[in-house]
C-alpha cells in the first residue's frame, strides 16, 4: 500500500493560523519599496495551504482573484472547502500530490504563487516538482512568497532534531501517534540532557530551546520536527535553486525587517553595503542577526520603476490602523535588545491613524509635515508598523464592495460556530482582504453588537448565557471560574475592555457590522 503522507506528519491537525504574508494586498509597499512593478493579481495559488485558513480569507475578501490551493491532507482540504463554501466564495481546493496538482493542464498563469511552511519540509523531490511548477506557470512579473527555516540560526536545534528522529524510528514499532512519539521523545533529551553531555556544556543554548519546546503545543511540534523531510539551507543555496524557475530575491516579507537601523549596528550595515551581490550579502546577514525563519518575497522579473513615479505609487496606497492608539508602544525586541522609537516621528504619524478611517500614506505624510516628519521617516514607520502588525494595507472601495457579502456571511458562520465551541479565532475583512485573530468571548460579544446590544452589561449577558446553557465558565488566573457570579462577573469586565479597545478596529475593518454599516472604517464618499 502506498504511502500518500510522503513521509509528512499526517496523523495530527496543523496550527489553524492565518498569515497575513500571503495576502496579496500587502505586496504592493514591499515590492515598491524594493524598487519593483508589483503586479495586477488575477490569479493566485497556495501550495500547502494546511488547515486553509489564509486561502480561505482571501477568497472571501477577495472576489476579484480567483483562488487555487493545493494540500495533500483531505482533512485539511475539508476544513478549507468549509469555509470556503461559509463565504460563498469559489476556491479551488484539492487535495492531490504536488506532482499531480503542478502537472494539471487545466491551471491558469498565476500572478502569485505561495509557499508558506513547506519548502524545509516536503524533500528534494517536491522541491523540484514545484520549482518546475513557477518556472512554467508563474506570469512574468509575478511573485512567489516562500517561508523557510534558514542557516545558520538552526546550528543549535538541528542535532535535537536530529535525536527526536532517531527516537521516534526507535519506537517505530509502536502503535503511537505522531503526538504521543513527540511527548516521548522531549522526555528522552531531557533524560539525555540530565546526564551532562559534552555536547550540552559545548553548546548551552540547547537547554533553553529544549525548554522552550517543551511548551509548545506538540501538534506543531511534531510538523516541525517529525516530518522524514527538514532541510534549512543557507538563503545564497535557495536563491540559487530559485534562479532556476528565473525569480531573484526581492525583498522580505516581514516589513519590518527592512528597518536595518533596528536591526544591524552602523558598522554592520556599513560592511554589508559593500557587498555587491544580492545572494551573499543576504547569507552574511542572516549570520549577522542568526536568522532562523526567513519569509521572502521573490520576482519573475523585475520591471524598476523611476524614482518619482516609485515614490507616487507608494503615497497612493491605502492604509487602515489595525491597533488602537493606546495599545501600541514606541519599542521594538529586536535581536540587539530593546529599541526604543523617536517619539517626535512616531506619535505624529500614529496619532494620525487615530480616526479609525481609511488612509493613504499621502494624507499621513501631509498630516505631519508641520510636526517635522518627512516622506521618507513616514515610509519607515508604516513598513515597520505594519510589520508587527499595527498599520494594515486596505483594498479599494469598489473591491471592499464587492467583499462585503462574502465576509457578513462567513463570519456569521464563523461566530455561530463560536456558540459551540473554540476554534476558529479569526474573522475576515473586506477592507484589509485579510483576516484579524478575534478570539471565542470576543467573537460572542461582537455577536451581540451586531444585534443591537449596547452596554458591558448586556453583552456580557448575551456571552454567559452562551456559556452557562453548555455548562461552560470563563477562566480566572487560568483556572474556570468557581460560580456563576463570578463567570458573569469577568464576562462583563472583559466586554467593556472589548467595547474601548477592540470594537473600533473592528468595525474599521467591517468586521463588525450591524443592519445599517456604520461609516466608521470609511473615507467619505470617495
Amino acid at each position: 500500500m502506498s504511502d500518500w503522507t510522503s513521509g509528512y506528519v499526517a496523523d495530527v491537525e496543523y496550527t489553524t493560523g492565518y498569515f497575513t504574508e500571503l495576502n496579496p494586498a500587502r505586496l504592493p509597499i514591499g515590492l515598491l519599496n524594493a524598487g519593483y512593478t508589483p503586479p495586477k493579481v488575477v490569479n493566485a495559488c497556495e501550495l500547502g495551504f494546511g488547515m486553509g485558513m489564509s486561502i480561505a480569507m482571501h477568497a472571501a475578501t477577495q472576489p476579484h482573484v480567483n483562488w487555487y490551493g493545493d494540500d495533500f491532507n483531505p482533512d485539511h482540504v475539508l476544513f478549507a472547502r468549509w469555509l470556503n463554501d461559509a463565504a460563498g466564495a469559489d476556491a479551488v481546493l484539492t487535495d492531490e500530490s504536488f506532482e499531480a496538482f503542478c502537472s494539471r493542464d487545466d491551471l491558469p498563469m498565476f500572478d502569485m504563487i505561495s509557499l508558506h511552511g513547506i519548502w524545509t519540509w516536503v524533500g528534494s523531490r517536491n522541491r523540484e516538482i514545484i520549482v518546475d511548477f513557477i518556472a512554467r506557470k508563474l506570469n512574468v512579473g509575478g511573485v512567489v512568497y516562500c517561508s523557510y527555516n534558514v542557516m545558520p540560526g538552526w546550528t543549535v536545534a538541528a542535532p535535537i532534531r536530529e535525536l527526536f528522529v532517531m527516537h521516534a524510528r526507535m519506537t517505530a514499532g509502536k502503535a503511537h501517534s505522531s503526538g504521543q512519539k513527540m511527548e516521548a521523545a522531549l522526555n528522552f533529551v531531557s533524560d539525555l540532557f540530565d546526564r551532562d553531555p559534552a555536547y550540552l556544556a559545548a553548546n548551552p543554548q540547547a537547554r533553553a530551546k529544549l525548554d522552550q519546546m517543551k511548551t509548545m503545543p506538540h501538534g506543531y511540534l511534531s510538523h516541525e520536527y517529525m516530518n522524514a523531510g527538514w532541510d534549512p539551507m543557507y538563503f545564497n543555496q535557495i536563491a540559487e535553486i530559485m534562479s532556476e524557475a528565473k525569480l531573484q530575491f526581492a525583498c522580505s516579507a516581514g516589513y519590518h525587517d527592512a528597518v536595518d537601523e533596528l536591526h544591524l549596528s552602523p558598522a554592520q550595515q556599513a560592511w554589508l553595503n559593500e557587498i555587491e551581490s544580492e545572494p551573499f550579502r543576504q547569507t552574511l546577514r542572516d549570520f549577522m542577526l542568526n536568522t532562523q525563519f526567513r519569509k521572502d518575497y521573490w520576482v519573475k522579473g523585475g520591471l524598476a520603476l523611476p524614482a518619482e513615479e516609485q515614490v507616487e505609487r507608494i503615497r497612493d496606497l491605502r492604509l487602515v490602523a489595525l491597533n488602537t492608539r493606546e495599545a501600541i508602544e514606541l519599542k521594538v525586541t529586536t535581536v540587539r535588545g530593546e529599541v526604543t522609537l523617536l517619539p517626535e516621528v512616531y506619535e505624529p504619524i500614529l496619532d494620525a491613524f487615530a480616526d479609525y478611517r481609511i488612509h493613504t500614506l499621502r494624507e499621513i505624510e501631509t498630516a505631519v509635515q508641520d510636526k517635522g516628519v518627512q516622506f521618507g521617516q513616514v515610509l519607515q514607520a508604516v513598513m515597520l508598523m505594519s510589520g508587527i502588525g499595527n498599520i494594515g494595507f486596505a483594498q479599494s472601495e469598489a473591491e471592499v464592495a464587492k467583499a462585503r457579502p462574502r465576509t457578513r456571511t462567513m463570519n456569521a458562520t464563523i461566530m455561530a460556530r463560536a456558540e459551540k465551541a473554540e476554534g476558529i479565532n479569526y474573522l475576515a475583512s473586506p477592507v484589509t482582504g485579510g483576516a484579524m485573530a478575534v478570539g471565542r468571548i470576543d467573537q460572542l460579544f461582537l455577536q451581540g453588537w451586531n444585534a443591537g446590544l449596547e452596554t458591558p452589561a448586556e453583552l456580557g449577558g448575551h456571552a454567559f448565557s452562551i456559556l452557562e446553557a453548555r455548562g461552560q465558565r470563563v477562566l480566572l488566573e487560568g483556572k474556570p471560574a468557581e460560580t456563576a457570579e463570578q463567570s458573569r462577573a469577568e464576562l462583563d469586565r472583559v466586554a467593556e475592555n472589548f467595547l474601548v479597545k477592540m470594537l473600533p478596529i473592528l468595525r474599521a475593518l467591517e468586521i463588525a457590522g450591524r443592519e445599517k454599516m456604520s461609516p466608521v472604517g470609511r473615507k467619505g464618499a470617495r
